[in-house]
């Protein structure tokens, strides 16, 4: 048994990126840049209007000013000013280059077609060419996820396709003859098959549609058919149940069988500890624990980031620093400990109420998961814990 972040630093180290593809714009949030953006423009690309007001020249503020014409956001004939002139200008307008300052037009009084400045001492209001971005910045690196501002700042540069790494195949199997898919009729002795839909969900949350293989019976022959053409179809092979020490726990010696390497087949983690991470040549296999709370958690922590790091991506979860309200105490200290906390109206973070490894449900209000680390056998009132948001 190895612990939790030394199988985390194996699964991280397998070397091996998808495909690159290019995409149009409309199609790249939660995609990874397979290249790096650099600016061919200027932003803003011409002298721009901050406010609505008057463009004029600052040596006639305290003079009256006549108004000479309009512009338009988006208008490209701009109409230039000589002395004592200014022009009703719009935000977002090109300001002429004959103007030094944008008058607000709360800032002045207008009376026939002339203008009176209220404000002498008024800001000029004006963004010069290139003030956000340069002609050459380089904006976003390869390996960047790409976010809503980050799509709308790729669209800024003109840009209409970028390449990206191609999601990988993920292929997810469940075994157990125990399992029901929702639906069917619960008999005695048997449980619904949560466990599928909730790693499909955090899956396509990533944005990769996975092929689901379907419930597979406790045994060994079909077992091992149904993970070679798995991992035949995929980059990343998902299974879940049938990796502990049972006498119907086939799915460990079957991914020994298919001459992957196997890496660690157990973590010092709770829950999740019966893990069985394997490869080759640009594929991966998981075997999963079949309990629901400990195949969230495994995926969150150990699966999800390889995922992205394939796609050259350097994965890194949403944590943040609480105070606990309560304390948290265990009993056995051998292994990492991953619990689920609410959000109090305080700003505080309490436990919630877990039954163990079963208890998916126990996710239903789940503000995050923290953890406790080999060997801390408490956590006490009033401390700080990192919150992983999920």
């Amino acid at each position: 048994m190895i612990k939790h972040s030394e199988a985390l630093k194996i699964v991280l180290d397998q070397v091996f990126r998808t495909d690159i593809e290019k995409i149009k714009i409309s199609d790249v949030y939660g995609r990874i840049l397979a290249e790096n953006i650099y600016s061919e423009i200027n932003m803003p690309p011409f002298r721009k209007s901050m406010v609505d007001g008057f463009a004029c020249r600052k040596e006639d503020l305290n003079k009256s000013i006549f108004i000479v014409g309009e512009i338009k956001a988006g208008d490209d004939d701009i109409v230039d000013i000589g002395a004592e002139q200014s022009v009703k200008i719009m935000t977002g307008a090109k300001v002429p280059d004959s103007a030094d300052i944008v008058v607000p037009v709360e800032e002045v009084e207008v009376f026939d077609n002339f203008i009176k400045v209220l404000n002498q001492k008024s800001s000029e209001n004006i963004s010069p060419i290139g003030e956000d971005i340069k002609i050459g910045d380089k904006l976003l690196k390869a390996g960047t996820l790409i976010t809503p501002p980050i799509a709308g700042v790729i669209a800024s540069l003109g840009f209409n396709e970028v390449k990206v790494h191609k999601f990988p195949e993920i292929g997810l199997i469940v075994t157990g003859d125990e399992i029901l898919e929702p639906g069917n009729v619960l008999t005695s002795g048997k449980i619904f098959n949560s466990n599928a839909y909730q790693l499909i969900a955090n899956i396509k949350k990533i944005g990769v549609r996975p092929k689901y293989y379907g419930i597979i019976n406790d045994s060994a022959s079909e077992i091992e058919n149904i993970i070679k053409n798995a991992i035949e179809d995929n980059d990343i092979c998902i299974i879940t149940g049938g990796v502990s020490m049972g006498d119907y726990d086939f799915v460990a010696p079957t991914i020994k069988n298919t001459g992957l390497k196997v890496h660690f087949d157990s973590v010092a983690a709770q829950p999740g500890r019966p893990l069985v991470f394997a490869s080759s040549v640009n594929k991966f296999v998981f075997g999963m624990p079949g309990n629901p709370v400990s195949g969230f958690v495994i995926f969150e922590t150990i699966v999800k980031p390889l995922i992205y790091k394939i796609m050259n991506h350097n994965f890194r979860a949403n944590e943040f620093p609480f105070k606990l309200a309560g304390g948290l105490t265990r009993k056995k200290a051998q292994r990492k400990s991953f619990y689920p906390v609410i959000l109090n109206s305080d700003k505080t973070v309490s436990p919630i109420k877990y039954h163990g490894s079963a208890h998916l449900n126990s996710y239903i209000d789940a503000f995050g998961i923290i953890a406790m680390e080999e060997d801390v056998y408490n956590l006490n009132d009033g401390d700080f814990v990192n919150v992983r948001l999920i």
